[in-house]
């Protein structure tokens, strides 16, 4: 607490009587500067008397985060104060107590303290605060009494756009101010202002100035020379621009002009308002066409080196043709360059990485008028610069997105339509992915402000430009629409790292191979668009390939043919050593004048792609050596298809008489033809069954391979068989076995008793044995065997060549590294067909194998063949289009009666349901450790057996050896289903994956007393003929219970039209086949599929998975060219099926 003694007044009168000397002895000296600082910069921002206690209290909300209070009173003659501020409750005073007696004596008594002169309204404020009626009574003084005060307006910025920021000083002039829309607290403090800005000089700045003029506002700023008032002045100055060339720079002056030709000293230009000050403080009206150039320009007097300055001159603006063009001190005018003398060059630079191999490649764009060449790198980033709005990353970030993105502004520049006339949404139809709702403002956005760009440049872009080398100006039109063509067509971007890429010169390459296709596609688009090309810096140039290809057979059976290329370019010929880089597109020939060339095939891109996949199995080693050129290449029969194919591309390909015919043939294919039905045939085949067959029999003659895909039940056997015997018809001299049918072992008897019924006068065998083989190959014609022996037999097998091996089931070699899959490779045979509904079931794998076991080579290497289905699946599923076969039931058949199919969801019993939660809780546990600590094939294993223990107690706990009181449910349905299906006649098949399944099937049917058959992997097959056969006849039981994998194929079971699945595997193709051996030709009434379902388990989960393996089916087999598919059961399959 301080005090003062100043008499014996008490109350506000006692502030009125005090000597204002007290205020400096109330702190110590550095609190007492410290608080006059804040006084003179208004710290105190309200006073406030409160007559009850007779106190003022000062507010001083301070800068920081704390406002402070400061209370003063006079009791006894002695001034007290107090802050509740930490410093003044230590020591006893503070800062803030200085600034408010500071603030108080000047509004009680109208002196200031510490010499400081204070605004007269900051004072009558205060004031009026305290409650006096006089506000607006005398001024003041430092030290003295208040006096009146001058208001002052003082311009202190002027910003780029031409805004004027003032400050007020005195008294606010609240209804000028007001008449410009701006108004100000008239307080002081930390939390008022006292600035303003002028928005719009154009419109206001004159009205401003009279204005303030009128009221007696003095209207001031500060320049070099100190204070000046601001004065407008009414004659417009003339402005000269001046452009000297001298010694490789170009010095910009600007010159203002008052009416007598005097020149005017001007501080600064006001940008867009018509107006320049001057470093007396005149303001100065100009004329608008100078506006124009000054906003173009700026101020002038700068350097710039020629490079430079040529650069900036190529931005959109006004023309430069009102300024002088000087050259040291000669004064001379541009001259014209026309179009023939202005070119567009690039120049192309490849990046390699440590292997030598390119990785990328930098380009500078230029162009050059004459002899002056200009850098068009600040003009590239500006017409790719619509595309960098921070708003366009999701459209950009795919790679069809950007793509489609960069070929619809490439059609948008090539329209040359203005701002006004373009309509994007002509292009919706052409680019779906685009014009949706998501993107469909920022596509607006991007495609008009490229328009506007080009218009910003105008009509004819014409520029004027220093050239250093003649010494002298130019002036010249170019066209900047070519220009944006070319950089919106250089790169085949795949991401906006690509684009940013481009921005900045640089084209990457995802791999060096795509540097052919590449370099290529740059050429072509320079040479289309007229520019012309450095590469490495060496002009290029594109002379088309000449391409002869000589072929001989390497055996009778032209099986094998041996080619010899030979190709030129030009006058020379190219070693095979460089087909490497001719390959890769890197090949580039120096003629004789120095330039280089790039060889190009004619015919198109295509051609050279094509002929570099063909000569790339050549390659042996990155740096290009290979085996010596003079053996020639060695292809198959369908690869020579594709040899041929370059013959659309103007290579010149020669191939032996009998080549030569067997091919043309193929080249004028104008369908199959007929399919002559063998006599000895004793079936009356369907028209798609003679197609079928016709089909077969083209790829054999022209000795490919085939892969027969019909849907279950269409016949697929019948046509082979009718293939067969038209083949022993045609070839009756033929001894021994020349045909091979390789199949599971439970449809041995059903191919015999089928060759018995359609064509029994063919001599089939089967062997079944080792012992078997000998007497077979001698006396049959044709030999039945199964997978696993010609596995176990491969040996004796490789010793006699078949002309014909067909696959049964072909799927049964869907796992390209198995045993059984390597052996059927390896058998020696002329002819393969592969007979399958499912050449797909997990994944695209399996489709490749089973497509190269019936046309091996088809697709190369596996490893070739996921490579080129990731990136081109069209390519690789188009290629193996002409060799699969697959008719559909349902568009086929349309007198084949329906299918009806669906799911019966049932709940658990109590104790089941408890059974299974225990086991979910254990089989995650064991799951997630798996993953955690075992490789991911293993850790599928584990995965695997988990699932197959919930299946098991889904069909039944006892599978696990888990009693139950009663049968669980799906038992318990089956039972009261089979009672009732016999009472009506109909006939059924059950199919479980689980022996157990079918055991408490057998359990439940005596109990009901219910006759049954049953078929699974135990039963011999001897004995498997007779259980079919006598249930198809009708001889039998009316029931089937049949394990999955034993009856789900190649069986005829059209005696029963119910079919039951007690467990549904993932597989939809698995459990199709399973279901269609009764709904298949011969049977005569709907066929119902019923799966059993348990309520909330992994069986429902499993539904999800089977509809995704329908979908990779749909794609390869049934629509080959579509794009994408996952294979396999994946980690995520798993989670999902074991945590829901």
């Amino acid at each position: 607490m301080g005090s003062s003694a100043q008499g014996s007044f008490e109350g506000l009168e006692g502030f009125e009587k005090l000597d204002l000397g007290e205020i400096y002895y109330t702190a110590n000296r550095a609190y007492l500067e410290r608080g006059l600082s804040q006084y003179r910069q208004f710290a105190v921002e309200h006073l406030s008397w409160n007559a009850g206690t007779k106190t003022i209290t000062a507010y001083l909300p301070g800068g920081g985060r704390y406002a402070n209070h400061v209370r003063l009173r006079v009791a006894d003659g002695h001034m007290q104060s107090e802050c509740d501020c930490a410093n003044c409750v230590k020591q006893g005073s503070c800062a803030h107590v200085v600034a408010a007696m500071a603030a108080t004596f000047l509004a009680i008594q109208g002196k200031s303290a510490g010499g400081y002169s204070m605004p007269e309204d900051y004072a009558q404020e205060l004031r009026r605060q305290l409650g006096y009626r006089d506000v607006g009574g005398g001024g003041h003084e430092a030290d003295g009494f208040l006096d009146d005060e001058q208001t002052f307006l003082v311009l202190t910025e002027i910003d780029r756009d031409g805004q004027l920021s003032f400050m007020a000083e005195g008294p606010l002039p609240q209804d000028f101010l007001g008449s410009f829309g701006i108004h100000l607290d008239s307080h002081y403090g930390f939390s008022h202002g006292r600035d303003f800005i002028l928005a719009r000089p154009r419109e206001q700045l004159k009205r401003f100035l009279t204005g303030a003029e009128a009221a007696g506002i003095s209207v001031m700023t500060v320049l070099e020379d100190g204070p000046c008032p601001l004065r407008l002045q009414q004659d417009c100055l003339q402005v000269e621009i001046k452009f000297t060339l001298l010694s490789g720079q170009v010095e910009n002056s600007v010159l203002f002009l008052d009416s007598k030709d005097r020149v005017i000293d001007v501080f600064t230009y006001i940008a867009d308002s018509g107006y320049v000050l001057a470093t007396d403080g005149c303001i100065h009206p100009i004329e608008q066409a100078d506006v124009l150039a000054l906003r173009d320009l700026g101020m002038g007097n700068r350097a710039l080196d020629v490079a430079t300055f040529n650069e900036l001159s190529l931005s959109p603006g006004e023309t430069r043709h009102r300024a002088l063009f000087m050259v040291g001190e000669r004064k001379l005018k541009p001259e014209v360059v026309g179009a023939e003398a202005i070119s567009i060059e690039l120049d192309l630079t490849a990046m390699e990485n440590a292997a030598g191999e390119w990785e990328s490649f930098e380009f500078d764009l230029f162009l050059n008028f004459d002899t002056c060449r200009v850098d068009l790198n600040q003009l590239q980033e500006l017409i790719l610069l619509p595309l960098f709005s921070g708003s366009t990353g999701k459209l950009l970030s795919a790679k069809r997105r950007i793509q489609a993105v960069f070929d619809l502004l490439r059609r948008v520049l090539a329209s040359q339509c203005s701002s006004q006339t373009l309509e994007l949404d002509a292009y919706a139809p052409d680019y779906p992915e685009l014009f949706v709702a998501d993107y469909h403002a920022l596509l607006e956005k991007i495609g008009s402000g490229l328009v506007r760009l080009m218009e910003a440049f105008g009509e004819r872009c014409e520029v004027v430009l220093a050239d250093e080398a003649k010494e002298r100006w130019i002036c010249a039109a170019f066209d900047l629409r070519k220009i944006a063509m070319l950089i919106y067509s250089l790169s085949n971007l795949n991401s906006r790292a690509d684009l940013t890429a481009l921005s900045e010169g640089r084209i990457d390459l995802s791999h060096p191979e795509i540097g052919a296709e590449t370099l290529q596609r740059i050429v072509s688009v320079c040479r289309t668009l007229g520019v012309q090309v450095q590469f490495n810096q060496q002009a290029i140039r594109s002379e088309p390939l000449s391409i002869q290809v000589d072929s001989q057979t390497s055996n009778s059976e032209i099986d094998w043919f041996q080619l010899h290329p030979s190709i030129r370019c030009g006058d020379r010929t190219i070693d095979p050593a460089e087909w490497q880089k001719l390959i890769l597109g890197q090949l580039l020939i120096q003629d004789k004048d120095g330039s280089l060339i790039m060889p190009q095939l004619e015919g198109g891109a295509g051609g050279l792609e094509l002929l570099a996949d063909l000569l790339r199995p050549r390659r042996k080693k990155p740096n290009g050596s290979r085996a010596s050129a003079d053996d020639g290449l060695e292809v198959s029969r369908l690869e020579m298809l594709d040899w041929i194919l370059l013959r659309k591309h103007g290579v010149q390909v020669s191939l032996p008489p009998e080549a030569e015919s067997l091919f043309s043939s193929l080249a004028q294919f104008d369908g199959v033809g007929r399919f002559e039905k063998p006599a000895s045939l004793q079936a009356e085949l369907r028209p798609y069954q003679m197609e079928g067959c016709a089909w077969i029999d083209f790829l054999f003659r022209h000795r490919f391979g085939a892969c027969l895909a019909d849907d279950m039940g269409l016949g697929k056997t019948v046509q082979t068989i009718a293939f067969l015997a038209r083949y022993f018809e045609q070839n009756p001299q033929a001894k021994g076995a020349r045909v091979l049918i390789v199949l599971p072992p439970s449809l041995v008897f059903n191919w015999q008793e089928e060759f018995e019924r359609f064509a029994p006068s063919l001599k089939v065998l089967d062997c079944l044995s080792k012992a078997a083989w000998r007497l077979a190959l001698k006396d049959a014609q044709i030999i039945l065997t199964t997978y696993d022996r010609v596995r176990i037999d491969l040996a004796a097998l490789r010793a006699h060549p078949f002309d014909i091996v067909v696959f049964d089931e072909a799927h049964n070699l869907k796992n390209v590294t198995a045993a059984r899959t390597k052996a059927a490779a390896r058998i020696e045979r002329r002819f393969t067909l592969c007979l399958t509904g499912t050449p797909v079931e997990n994944n695209a794998s399996e489709f490749y194998s089973v497509m190269s076991a019936a046309v091996p080579g088809i697709f190369g290497t596996l490893k070739e063949f996921k490579e080129s289905y990731r990136g081109a699946p069209h390519r690789i599923l188009g290629r193996s289009r002409p060799f699969i076969l697959r008719r559909t039931k349902d568009k086929i058949l349309k007198e084949l009666p329906k299918k009806e199919e669906h799911e019966l969801f049932l709940q658990m019993s109590p104790m089941q349901k408890e059974i299974y939660t225990r086991t979910v809780a254990e089989v995650k546990a064991e799951v997630a450790e798996a993953y955690e600590d075992r490789p991911q094939q293993q850790a599928g294993i584990v995965a695997l057996a988990a699932i197959l223990r919930l299946r098991q107690v889904c069909v039944s706990p006892a599978l696990l050896g888990k009693h139950l009181p009663e049968h669980a449910p799906k038992f318990a349905y089956m039972a009261d289903k089979l009672e009732e299906l016999e009472a009506e006649g109909h006939g059924a098949l059950v199919f479980s994956q689980f022996i157990g399944g079918l055991d408490q099937m057998e359990v439940v049917a005596k109990e009901r007393g219910i006759q049954y058959l049953r078929m699974d992997g135990r039963t011999p097959v001897a004995k498997r003929k007779e259980i079919v056969r006598s249930f198809q006849s009708g001889e039998g039981p009316k029931f089937f219970f049949i394990s999955l994998k034993t009856g789900g194929v190649g069986l005829n079971l059209t005696r029963a039209n119910y079919v039951f699945h007690l467990d549904p595997w993932w597989n939809p193709a698995v459990e199709n086949q399973a279901s269609d051996r009764a709904h298949r030709i011969g049977q005569t009434r709907s066929v119902f599929v019923q799966r059993l379902i348990m309520q909330h388990s992994i069986e429902a989960r499993m539904l999800e998975l089977k509809a995704r393996k329908a979908e990779l089916f749909r794609q390869l087999v049934e629509e080959p060219g579509a794009q994408s598919a996952r294979a396999g059961l994946s980690r995520d399959d798993f989670d999902y099926l074991l945590h829901g």
